[in-house]
């Protein structure tokens, strides 16, 4: 519940990371995940800043597939690899695959890659089936995660 930090911080956290381990000489790999990055109003700014200004190794995003489809076009231009993870209470369906197979299509493996993870939602199984075959024939990579409850 905390507030979003500006890309000011943004930048500021990662400048004194980087300052601190540069020496290394190690290709830097960075994955964002959750909660949603994408609502961060700055996160794709930080995005477009780490790219410009270092020579980051890879970057992987985890994501709900909320933001608009134009947004995660860009953010394939920047990124290595997008993961969309399905949460069926929050989502508008046809929107979700319509990102989903859009950004898949411009992010060809193997320099690239875009993955669903179908989240097990007990409530919602038997959709699995079809959203297996949506995605399979677009080509796009996925799974079913199992989520634990307990």
């Amino acid at each position: 519940y905390s507030s979003h930090p500006d890309l000011d911080r943004l930048k500021l956290v990662w400048q004194n990371f980087y300052a601190k381990t540069q020496h290394i000489g190690l290709p830097y790999k960075i994955s964002f995940t959750g909660g949603e990055v994408t609502a961060n109003k700055s996160f794709l700014p930080l995005i477009e800043y780490l790219r410009s200004n270092y020579a980051i190794g890879q970057m992987l995003v985890t994501t709900n597939g909320s933001a608009s489809t134009a947004y995660y076009l860009r953010l394939a231009e920047l990124v290595d690899a997008i993961s969309f993870s399905t949460h069926s209470e929050y989502w508008d369906e046809q929107k979700f695959f319509e990102t989903v197979t859009a950004v898949n299509k411009v992010m060809i493996r193997p320099e690239k890659s875009c993955h669903v993870n179908i989240m097990d939602e007990p409530w919602n199984r038997e959709n699995f089936p079809r959203y297996q075959e949506l995605l399979n024939q677009n080509r796009v990579s996925n799974s079913i995660n199992l989520i634990r409850y307990d």
